[in-house]
């Protein structure tokens, strides 16, 4: 039988946040959503250079993840030629992005009622 982990959903979009600008994500943003949604907790929204980067950057989250906290992404969508890859770890929803979709879907402004958590980075 499998035990059930817990964790801080505050705690791990933090974490991802710091993990995806040690890789040189740029702009970070973490976006407290709970209030507004039952979606998730929080959104962690980074921009990567190239579509390398991008695949780069979700993989390596991915891993950093699983071995930090033993949890694995519930679900995940897109990939590097898309220009956004989707990891939701269920109370907190990565979204890594190219520049150009980053600008086109403008998530920041889509919740604009959800307060950034203070793990923003530049």
């Amino acid at each position: 039988m499998n035990k059930q982990v817990t964790i801080d959903p505050a705690e791990l979009a933090a974490f991802c946040a710091a993990e995806l600008s040690g890789k040189l994500a740029q702009d970070v943003q973490t976006l407290a959503i709970g209030e507004h949604s039952s979606v998730a907790d929080y959104f962690v929204i980074a921009t990567a250079t190239s579509e390398p980067h991008l695949q780069a950057l979700s993989g390596y989250l991915e891993r950093q993840v699983r071995e930090k906290y033993g949890a694995r992404v519930h679900s995940g969508s897109g990939d590097s030629a898309s220009g956004w890859v989707l990891l939701d770890f269920i109370t907190v929803i990565v979204h890594v992005m190219t520049a150009d979709m980053r600008a086109r879907y403008s998530l920041e402004t889509l919740w604009g009622g959800a307060r950034p958590s203070g793990t923003e980075t530049r």
